[in-house]
């Protein structure tokens, strides 16, 4: 039976209060929203058409969003044509999407002073689709610069009517997971098999583009309980106490773990991609493929389906999605008792009737 309305107003109005940014340290700010660190003072503008135009006393100096076109650019060592262009930047907010972008007060939106991004398309059925975050690598970790730009999105897509939003990540990125799964409470939907082609960008290098679709359910109370668990430091992507009960699966014991089909799984990934793939490229790739592997045998897994096996005629090619035994429910990080870090995915058994979270 379907929410009745007057229930859907008070989940958004719920939503709304968890999300609220001065709760995460923010106050309004000449338009946007200011927050006090510990490293200093960090300011959020969300961005529009009229951010095309640099301010008269920056003569000769970039508009906001010709910056933000050469900082994606920058962030994901991507050629020109494969970022967003500013004139598409200037009308994302009039889809329902947004554009934010963190800086230091004292230098402004500037090449010096820009410490963030976030870009987000609107999408269909009250879902937001969040496109782009980026965060400076000497602003990384300490000021959870990632998780407040997810936060103020997430203000910003209920301001505008959306209800959730979704967006893809690399696996392999261990923070990247512990942002989506433990500061913010997002699920898992769906795992796809070279999302977006051969990647052109210096980041991610010669690999295949693996990707886990995450799902924020922005009106949900476990995602509002997320959130202030994560504030509280109490994250469980920081804890390590289900280690002990769950196997570890891998390419070896794929087919024993499909037959025995035990209640929970793990699955093991690099401490550190990027610097295994300095170190060890062939590894690297090696281990993305065995990832492919495992995750393409156990989670709902979509793919390009040629109808023909011809690339040439668009209408020939489609998506095929098969329905997966498990889903991702978690993931864990820490110190071993080596003092190695080990970060791994916790898989949870779909049961028969059973809803996926």
């Amino acid at each position: 039976m379907p929410p009745t309305p007057a229930a859907v107003d008070a989940a958004v109005a719920a939503a709304r209060e968890a999300f609220r940014p001065d709760r995460f340290g923010f106050r309004p700010h000449r338009g946007g929203w200011l927050r006090e660190t510990g490293g200093g003072a960090v300011a959020v503008a969300p961005l529009g058409w009229q951010h095309a135009h640099a301010a008269p006393e920056r003569d000769g100096a970039p508009s906001a969003l010709a910056l933000l076109v050469d900082l994606q650019a920058r962030t994901w060592g991507m050629p020109p044509e494969e970022v967003l262009p500013a004139n598409l930047l200037a009308v994302l907010p009039e889809t329902g999407g947004s554009v934010l972008a963190a800086y230091d007060p004292a230098l402004g939106f500037t090449d010096a002073g820009w410490l963030g991004f976030a870009i987000a398309l609107g999408g269909r059925g009250g879902t937001l689709v969040s496109h782009m975050l980026g965060v400076r690598e000497e602003a990384r970790g300490a000021r959870n610069l990632g998780r407040d730009l997810k936060l103020l999105q997430a203000h910003e897509a209920l301001r505008s009517g959306h209800s959730a939003a979704v967006w893809t990540f690399d696996p392999m990125r261990g923070a990247n997971a512990r942002l989506n799964l433990g500061k913010l409470g997002a699920g898992i939907e769906a795992f796809t098999v070279d999302k977006y082609g051969a990647l052109r960008s210096d980041l991610y290098g010669p690999v295949p583009s693996d990707r886990l679709t995450a799902r924020w359910d922005l009106l949900a109370p476990a995602t509002a309980a997320c959130l202030r668990a994560a504030g509280e430091g109490h994250s469980p992507a920081r804890t390590d106490d289900d280690r002990a009960d769950a196997p570890d699966v891998t390419p070896g014991c794929l087919a024993r773990a499909l037959g025995e089909r035990p209640p929970r799984l793990r699955y093991r990934i690099p401490a550190d991609i990027d610097d295994l793939m300095r170190r060890d490229p062939r590894g690297a790739i090696g281990w993305r493929r065995e990832m492919r592997e495992v995750f393409s045998a156990l989670l709902t897994t979509r793919r390009v389906r040629p109808d023909d096996g011809s690339d040439a005629d668009p209408l020939a090619i489609g998506v095929h999605e098969e329905p997966g035994a498990y889903a991702i429910t978690g993931f864990r990080t820490g110190l071993g008792a080596d003092g190695e870090r080990a970060s791994y995915y916790v898989l949870d058994r779909i049961d028969h009737g059973e809803a996926r979270g």
